[in-house]
């Protein structure tokens, strides 16, 4: 064995080496070359063309396809944006002027735009998915094969998932071989509903590696009997910059002088066919026009665009957005807070760069409960980098008990009254709160203000058969302190609350102390593990005071994965959290792509993301109670299951699951 060894061409050990090599140089290629793509503009060309192959009257419930659900069956749309790259992770789009032959100009399949801009370097590529074969914390999902060529110095690299999954590619990529450099790639994968083919080339001038000079993209997109083929082409690093005043500039004229590769014959004629750019002349007066159908009109044009799509108007001042009335991802369900449906609105008016205002109120209803919910949070911000900012909150939170009420009716009354079913202890609770934050430092925020609670008994005729007062009004002044010892390390907070009498009609005295600590620790593969723990008490209390924390409270209107899943208890029965005067609480999530369910067939390949999760929490009539759980995501739904425990024995399991598709749509 030795003689036949030592025999072979040293040359392919050569090559042997180089191979094994070739993987850490892709891999480390970015990181000797993080000065020089640091604030790089670039300005981007997208040209997207859809053919609508198939489609029913389902294509107009999903969001941003109502427009390819009537009218032509094929569409252009173009695109001239300016992209500020802060670092080779980071960057903004501003979008300067769009033109096509879509209805309004709108956009069509919106995750197409990801596409555009691959971060292949990444542990993702597009927006938070898709595990990229070229980062070295992805190597253990994929198998590579490498080709050297020596006559130019490259080397093909070839690689596959060694596990199906719609998280994964496959696909070939050509390298500069001493380098590492990708010159050339070519992607196939899935990526929320769309099936594609990307080729991505690559520039050599400084910093300019991370973005391809040109892409070119074939998409498929199959739901429900609907097809809709996508070709996309996008030209980057165009000569042509416009000023950052112009943003969503409309028409083909302007198009017309910056577009940096000619339209196709059949790209012209779309165009032309197109009433925006070319209306038809108008008709004599003594011509017999037909009348428009006012059925079609009403349908389509107004309850489709009002109820199944969201409504946005922007301008340089002012961005405003309503979610769908009609929208399938509001609709939430667990076994303890049954059904909710929650909708958004997004409203921002900018008065200079340094000072904004927003307003982002929530409103909802659970079905479970019959009660409507709404947050209405309205904020100044006045110096964005010290994170100054005046807040006025008015809410409805959810019905509070106060456990003394039937204590003291019983005490004047006698203890044999019985109130089942009387909601005797259950009150309305509405709120204001109005409070100021400030970064003194880095590391420290300061926030003060005041809160002011109502509370109105839900049986009124009951609490004035026995003398109680219907109504409990707080007003209580606040301080909360944040504080980041280093950036993305734990979030620790303390706030003090006390209640004054004789204020604004106030009459109840308490005071409330909450600390809690917060750590979302992202680790390289997409893997993220979430830690909170935190202790409150009251200090003060009188006979009619509320327990109402502001850091361990039921939550009715939860929303998708990445809400408080993490933080929130959800098998806890409601009035638990009502009850007693501190809890101490421990909670912890770790989530991963490709952990447990991947594994499985059939189903295994549709799984994205995964998460264990662990809860605790001691209570004075709960402890310890804990919660153990298990959940999964991917493009259609998230869906968790729980088993909870109180004081060593087992209680009772539950679900709960969201809606995910057509999320980022």
């Amino acid at each position: 064995m030795l003689g036949i060894l030592t025999s072979m061409p040293s040359s392919l050990f050569a090559w042997e080496k180089k191979d094994s090599l070739i993987l850490f140089r892709i891999y480390d290629y970015p990181k000797y070359h993080l000065p020089y793509s640091d604030s790089i503009i670039d300005n981007v060309y997208a040209k997207f063309r859809f053919n609508v192959e198939k489609r029913n009257p389902t294509l107009w419930l999903i969001p941003t396809m109502y427009v390819l659900a009537k009218d032509e069956r094929q569409y252009i749309r173009e695109t001239y944006n300016k992209v500020l790259y802060t670092n080779e992770h980071d960057f903004d789009i501003i979008g300067q002027v769009k033109a096509g032959t879509i209805r309004h100009n709108r956009k069509a399949m919106p995750t197409l735009r990801d596409l555009v801009y691959p971060k292949i370097y990444d542990v993702a590529i597009y927006d938070g998915h898709i595990l990229s074969p070229f980062n070295r914390a992805n190597k253990i999902f994929y198998k590579y094969h490498e080709s050297p060529n020596e006559k130019d110095g490259t080397t093909r690299i070839d690689f596959k998932p060694k596990l199906y999954n719609t998280q994964l590619l496959n696909g070939y990529a050509i390298v500069e071989t001493e380098t590492g450099r990708i010159i050339k790639s070519v992607l196939n994968g899935e990526f929320d509903m769309i099936n594609f083919r990307t080729e991505l080339n690559y520039s050599n001038k400084g910093g300019r590696f991370i973005i391809p000079w040109r892409t070119s993209t074939a998409a498929t997109f199959n739901f429900a009997g609907n097809r809709i083929s996508a070709n996309l082409t996008s030209v980057h690093n165009c000569k042509s910059e416009l000023p950052d005043s112009i943003q969503w500039a409309e028409g083909k004229a302007t198009m017309d002088t910056l577009r940096p590769i000619p339209l196709t014959v059949e790209e012209e004629e779309l165009y032309e066919k197109t009433e925006d750019y070319f209306p038809a002349p108008p008709a004599p007066e003594d011509t017999i026009t037909k009348k428009p159908n006012f059925f079609k009109k009403i349908f389509w044009d107004t309850i489709g665009e009002t109820l199944v799509t969201p409504i946005r108007a922007e301008t340089e001042q002012t961005y405003f957005k309503l979610s769908p009335i009609i929208d399938p991802l509001a609709i939430r369900y667990s076994d303890s807070k049954g059904f909710s449906y929650k909708m958004k609105l997004r409203f921002q008016y900018t008065f200079s760069p340094h000072r904004y205002l927003t307003f982002n109120p929530y409103f909802g209803y659970n079905f479970k409960i019959k009660q409507f919910f709404f947050d209405a949070p309205l904020r100044m911000i006045y110096n964005p980098k010290r994170n100054g900012y005046a807040e006025l909150t008015i809410g409805n939170g959810n019905r509070i008990s106060n456990s003394t009420v039937e204590e003291l009716i019983k005490e004047e009354f006698g203890d044999t009254l019985d109130f089942t079913n009387m909601e005797m202890n259950k009150f309305k609770n509405t709120y204001i709160r109005a409070y100021n934050n400030i970064m003194l430092f880095d590391w420290l925020d300061i926030e003060s203000g005041l809160v002011l609670h109502r509370r109105s008994a839900v049986n009124k005729q009951m609490m004035m058969k026995y003398n109680m007062p219907t109504v409990y009004t707080s007003f209580a002044p606040m301080i909360g302190i944040k504080i980041l010892p280093w950036e993305k390390g734990p979030l620790f907070t303390t706030t003090w609350e006390r209640g004054i009498k004789g204020i604004v009609s106030s009459n109840i005295s308490y005071e409330r102390w909450e600390t809690d600590v917060q750590w979302k620790k992202r680790i390289p593969g997409l893997r993220v593990l979430n830690l909170r723990a935190g202790y409150g008490t009251y200090s003060l209390r009188e006979q009619n005071y509320f327990v109402d924390f502001d850091n361990f409270q039921e939550t009715n209107l939860p929303d998708g994965w990445d809400d408080d899943w993490t933080g929130d208890f959800q098998l806890l029965n409601g009035s638990e959290f009502n009850r007693s005067n501190y809890y101490i609480r421990a909670n912890a999530s770790y989530e991963s792509p490709l952990m447990f369910a991947t594994w499985l067939p059939y189903v295994g390949k549709y799984i994205e993301k995964e998460r264990i999760y662990f809860n605790s929490v001691l209570l004075e009539r709960s402890r310890p109670y804990y919660e153990f759980g298990y959940g999964f995501t991917n493009r259609y739904i998230s869906v968790a299951g729980f088993a909870s425990f109180k004081n060593s024995h087992f209680q009772h399991v539950g679900f709960k699951f969201d809606f995910e598709i057509f999320r980022r749509w």
